[in-house]
């Protein structure tokens, strides 16, 4: 049998050696312990603060409605945007307004003041 050297050493955790030393080399020296003292935790850093979120309320076609369930239940966990159904609507209608304000308002946001109401009802005239 031809003796190698041995590739690696794997230090025994018996102050006297073990089967293990003789196989791999013999006893190594144990490494220094651990120092005793509490390391200073890095300081947290603080989570980007949402924007708040206010609720809007729609009406959908049943169709359409279990479509974006069924995306919801297939996506939520291989796709980000639709972690959720409050997160797929919120990236849907944020490409919806952008667009609409790219193509009618010069990519600028359309004028709106918070806490004004939409008037409510249907379109007159359409």
């Amino acid at each position: 049998m031809n003796a190698r050297a041995a590739k690696f050493t794997i230090p025994s955790t018996l102050s006297s050696g073990s089967v293990l030393d003789e196989l791999t080399g013999g006893q190594q020296p144990a490494a220094p312990p651990p120092d005793p003292r509490p390391r200073a935790a890095p300081a947290p850093t603080a989570p980007p603060p949402r924007p708040q979120r206010v609720p809007i309320r729609v009406q959908v076609p049943q169709d359409l409605a279990d479509r974006v369930r069924g995306a919801i239940a297939t996506l939520q966990y291989r796709v980000p945007e639709w972690a959720s159904l409050n997160v797929a609507t919120a990236a849907a209608l944020e490409q919806l307004v952008t667009q609409a304000e790219r193509e009618h308002n010069d990519g600028e946001p359309f004028p709106w003041q918070s806490g004004h109401k939409l008037q409510p009802g249907r379109r007159v005239g359409r």
